[in-house]
């Protein structure tokens, strides 16, 4: 059934106005907020504060996206004919989706229920949460279409006075201006072409109803200190030492620099600024690594405890290399105790991890650095007459293999009893006295 336009005998109010700039947001470093807007409205311009709504009804204005980003605010002017109105609290404002077609409101991309509108000024929504904690947040890709529409809990008395929306006096834009409402019937219309009180024939306007789009900033290529290149980075993304960014660049069109660093002399000399190959073929010297420089003092020497509890003063990539352990630069190796390495130690038949010095102290034989004592004690520490291997009384062929895999090899404890002259190796020394051995045992 046809429904009576209750708007015809609302007017429309021009006031002068002041607006209430807000806050920006923090935005990550290299991104841009972008304020999308239909109207012309600025600092202490004129506009049009419209009305009648009653409940249910809403005003929107219809935005375009420029850019991949994301909507992190919503700004909406809410003005009134008298002063002293207090704030009022509306139904909701939502963000649609442009997937219908214009007047027509599309799928809800986000609700902010609630919203407080004081007047006088511009109000600003970046929450869609009553204790705002949860940021607005919706994203929308470059020329993407959307609605921004307040719907009305209080209805307005624009003639008495009372706050409401605003529009423009330079033109209504079509298809930017939407209203869904209750006129003939509760539908969806273009703003621009409603009856007065809204537009008139003289004065037409946009609603000043905006977006603010969080834009991403320009990307490009980051060549870091060891020359490795990264896609997609903003600038604010590759600002680290050593580190040169190609905006709007890719990698595949970029050379990354060669990289640099310190170069020592093994003295406690130091220059920068070179290539490692510079510092080893044009000055014999170190190359502590890419993005190094005199000031970290990577060229000062200090003491170095190898596995082998020896200590040497060198610098700390020499150190480490060697596999040993760096004191700290400034250190010397005559103030440094370095700790000893322990290993598998045989007092007769029995074995146990001792240093050196322990193990010779208690008339041990010391089987080397790190090494174990697996299976039973005489695994490590058999008893055998030398060369013996196979403890059957002689040395034969039987035993001659177990030298052969001992010969030149690293020391196990299967090479004790070929380890002729005991000392922790098997070679030439050993060869000659198991040769003996062996012509003595034979028949």
């Amino acid at each position: 059934m046809k429904r009576v336009n209750r708007l015809g005998c609302v007017g429309v109010i021009r006031v002068g106005l002041a607006m209430l700039l807000p806050v920006l947001l923090a935005t990550p470093l290299g991104a841009e907020q972008i304020t999308v807007r239909n109207d012309s409205v600025d600092d202490f311009d004129e506009a049009y504060i419209v009305g009648n709504f009653i409940a249910g009804e809403e005003a929107g204005a219809r935005l375009t996206s420029p850019c991949d980003g994301t909507i992190v605010a919503i700004h909406i002017l809410w003005l009134e004919g008298t002063t002293g109105h207090p704030p009022s609290l509306e139904q909701a404002i939502r963000i649609y989706d442009d997937n219908l077609g214009f007047p027509v409101f599309g799928t809800v991309l986000e609700t902010l229920e609630g919203p407080l509108m004081t007047p006088g000024g511009m109000n600003v929504f970046e929450y869609i949460d009553e204790q705002q904690t949860i940021p607005l947040s919706v994203p929308v890709t470059a020329g993407q279409n959307f609605y921004v529409a307040l719907e009305f809990y209080n209805p307005t008395d624009v003639g008495a006075g009372s706050p409401s929306v605003v529009r423009d006096d330079d033109g209504c834009q079509t298809p930017r201006n939407v209203l869904y409402g209750l006129l003939a019937w509760w539908d969806w219309y273009n703003f621009c072409t409603l009856p007065p009180p809204f537009q008139s024939h003289s004065i037409q306007g946009d609603l000043v109803i905006r977006a603010i789009v969080e834009c991403p900033g320009v990307t490009g290529a980051c060549c870091d200190l060891n020359a490795n290149c990264t896609d997609g980075l903003e600038q604010g993304e590759c600002q680290g030492a050593f580190e040169t960014w190609y905006g709007g660049q890719t990698c595949a069109g970029v050379t990354c620099p060669t990289p640099i660093g310190a170069c020592c002399n093994g003295t406690g000399g130091c220059l920068d600024g070179l290539e490692q190959a510079d510092c080893e073929d044009n000055y014999n010297g170190i190359y502590p690594g890419n993005g190094t420089t005199c000031a970290d003092e990577v060229c000062v020497l200090g003491a170095c405890c190898l596995p082998d509890g020896t200590c040497q003063d060198v610098v700390e990539v020499v150190c480490l290399d060697d596999g040993g352990t760096f004191e700290g630069t400034g250190t010397a190796c005559a103030t440094t105790n370095c700790p000893q390495p322990s290993g598998a130690c045989c007092v007769g038949e029995n074995c146990s991890i001792q240093t050196q010095t322990n193990c010779t102290g208690f008339g041990g034989e010391w089987a080397g650095p790190a090494t174990v004592c697996p299976g039973t004690p005489t695994d490590l520490c058999p008893i055998c007459d030398d060369g013996d291997v196979a403890g059957d009384g002689d040395v034969d062929l039987q035993d001659f293999a177990t030298f052969q895999m001992c010969f030149n090899a690293s020391y196990t404890a299967s090479c004790k009893c070929v380890d002729m002259d005991n000392d922790l190796d098997v070679d030439l020394g050993d060869y000659i006295l198991f040769e003996s051995a062996l012509q003595s045992s034979s028949p």
